[in-house]
């Protein structure tokens, strides 16, 4: 496992905007507020503006000198495990050594799309579970032999390889019990997302932990953390005026997440003080790293957030 894993300090990270013009001075602002780390999203989504995740990364290690970067999550198959493995030791070398690997299995709605684009789509699992094994081989360096159901090769060499070893952390983002599961037996850490309902990330940190407990394994080496959609306002109502918009915006028509009262489902919103105690209730739960996502005025909202960053987890503003 990781150095970065083991730290159990609480940690407050952001989401960064998909603006060109907005992300430097929001990610060079993240720094300065104490925040933790910045994430980017890897979507199959056409219905919003997006930027690819990791180029949005590779930027932002030129731009930042502390921030960790992460993305959640890489979706199993969309690239093969050599040329993304690549890549992201590409960018652990451009950041020295700061990025965290979030990887999930998408969903199954985003799966026609990629098997008519010839991206295959089929055993998506054993997809996630080789193409980590793939990556990490690599990452160790020298020449490499591998067999696997879907892969399968001998002598291959990746260059070049990351800062942090034996490789950078990675977090599986999970909701179903079995993946749970697997993501403590075979990665750094578990990420919950944002639009999954609040007692659902709770009921899953339970079975995240029992099963750390069954595998005997250390808490301080596996990362529990999840995204959160939060709205800073001086009152309750004000947020949720602004919230409910955002979200019909965001996720109408979503075939697996319900627009419909999912402010009050997911997201931690109102006062600075009523969101720092409903964000100080996850990490008495178990989290120990929450990624903050702002839905509107990016800018304002990153201000508001680093007074939790403050109140929450004692960091140094400037």
């Amino acid at each position: 496992m990781t150095d970065e894993a083991v730290s159990k300090t609480p940690r407050l990270s952001i989401g960064a905007p998909s603006d060109p013009d907005l992300l430097v001075p929001f990610a060079r602002r993240a720094e300065q507020l104490g925040f933790a780390g910045i994430w980017t999203q890897d979507t199959l989504s056409t219905g919003n503006f997006s930027l690819d995740g990791l180029h949005m990364l590779s930027y932002l290690a030129a731009v930042t000198e502390r921030l960790r970067l992460g993305i959640g999550v890489l979706y199993s198959g969309r690239r093969n495990p050599a040329v993304q493995a690549r890549e992201l030791a590409t960018i652990d070398q451009l950041s020295r050594g700061r990025l965290t690997v979030g990887l999930g299995i998408g969903n199954e709605y985003h799966r026609a799309t990629l098997a008519a684009l010839g991206i295959p789509a089929d055993r998506p699992v054993r997809r996630l579970v080789e193409g980590i094994d793939v990556m990490r081989a690599l990452w160790r360096g020298g020449e490499v032999d591998y067999k696997g159901e879907l892969y399968s090769f001998t002598g291959i060499r990746s260059q070049p390889e990351p800062v942090q070893r034996p490789g950078p952390p990675i977090w599986i983002g999970a909701r179903a019990e079995p993946a749970l599961r697997r993501a403590v037996r075979i990665a750094d850490g578990w990420t919950g997302a944002a639009p999954a309902a609040t007692a659902d990330y709770l009921d899953q940190i339970a079975i995240v932990k029992q099963e750390l407990d069954a595998q005997g394994r250390d808490p301080a080496s596996f990362t529990i953390s999840r995204s959160v959609y939060v709205a800073v306002e001086d009152t309750v109502e004000e947020a949720r005026r602004h919230l409910v918009p955002a979200f019909d915006r965001s996720f109408g028509g979503n075939p697996v997440y319900d627009a419909s009262g999912m402010a009050d489902r997911v997201a931690v919103f109102g006062p600075p003080e009523r969101c720092a105690e409903q964000l100080g209730e996850l990490f008495d739960a178990g989290t120990d790293e929450l990624i903050l996502y702002p839905m509107y005025d990016r800018a304002g909202q990153l201000e508001a957030f680093g007074e939790l960053v403050a109140s929450l987890t004692g960091c140094l503003r400037t």
